[in-house]
């Protein structure tokens, strides 16, 4: 197959000074020729180049199963414009890139997509964080998404953990001051990924190249060896922790599948399920990969997600 990537650059419509980048892959030189496409959104800390790793490329899967497939990156992220905030000191400013200001990200992107490929609607495939901005996207009922997938959700489930981790030390009740963004380096993002897998050696469910290619991939758009990562999804994840939805999960009413690996220690159970739940959708799926983490995606058991993610789309579940 003659797979062609190409790097877009979006002017935003909420901002026209700044640009959104949206990466392609497609099965020819013609977008359209598929007459299906689908756009994954990425979480919380990396950018869009999660989906296209070397090794475990989610668009080289959905290309070679019929798609033109794209990724994102939100303003802030990746190739898309970054603020000077991301240069000066963390503490400097304030958080910066909150949901809505992905979901405007988002619908530009979708805008491009359709004009690309001549159709009406688009599948769309948010993870952590990005299902958090694809369904806050998807609730307002654009009428531009087929179907709809919601892999490792973060949607409104308290969690005790995790708000200890984000509280003000002298009142436990108010998020703590944050810096505009954080940083992770390779030795974190390993360390934080190890801590989900329950297998005795790391390498029975990841094999260390992809977690090399992945994050050489990442600091190809960073200038020293951390990625950065805006603030503002942490003020999202605060509002989920405490039982706050960013979105309406009811106003959701296209064919929506729920999947997680099922040792996901971000993306609980009862959180996914609590989704399932409230999901307005007549048409729903809920579905769970075993032996897999948040990162299931770039395991070895991603084909599993891939296949099981392919069906539903297909309608095949």
């Amino acid at each position: 197959m003659n797979t062609v990537c190409t790097d877009l650059e979006l002017v935003s419509s909420a901002a026209p000074d700044e640009r959104i980048h949206l990466r392609e892959k497609a099965a020819g030189d013609d977008p359209s020729a598929s007459g299906r496409a689908i756009l994954f959104v990425h979480g919380a800390t990396y950018p869009g180049v999660m989906f296209d790793v070397p090794g475990a490329s989610w668009l080289d899967h959905a290309v070679a199963d019929g798609y033109s497939a794209y990724a994102l990156d939100v303003r802030g992220y990746g190739r898309s414009t970054r603020p000077a905030a991301l240069d000066a000191p963390a503490r400097d400013n304030p958080p910066f890139a909150r949901a809505e200001s992905a979901v405007a990200d988002i619908a530009d992107c979708v805008a491009a997509i359709r004009e690309r490929t001549g159709l009406a609607r688009i599948d769309i495939v948010g993870w952590s964080w990005g299902t958090m901005t694809a369904g806050l996207y998807a609730a307002a009922g654009p009428g531009t998404v087929d179907r709809l997938v919601l892999f490792a959700p973060v949607y409104c489930h308290a969690r005790p953990d995790r708000i200890a981790g984000l509280a003000d030390r002298d009142d436990p009740a108010r998020l703590r001051p944050l810096g505009a963004y954080r940083t992770e380096t390779q030795a974190q993002a390993r360390e934080r990924w190890d801590s989900e897998i329950l297998a005795d050696d790391a390498n029975q469910w990841r094999d260390p190249a992809v977690l090399s290619a992945w994050f050489q991939a990442m600091l190809a758009d960073e200038p020293g060896e951390a990625v950065r990562a805006p603030n503002g999804v942490l003020v999202d994840l605060w509002e989920a922790f405490n039982e706050r939805p960013r979105y309406d999960a009811g106003a959701i009413d296209m064919p929506t599948l729920v999947v997680r690996g099922t040792d996901d220690a971000t993306a609980v159970r009862a959180d996914a399920l609590g989704l399932f739940d409230r999901l307005g959708s007549a048409h729903k799926q809920y579905a769970e990969i075993g032996h897999a983490t948040h990162f299931a995606l770039l395991e070895r058991r991603a084909p599993q997600l891939f296949e099981t993610v392919g069906r539903f789309l297909n309608g095949q579940l």
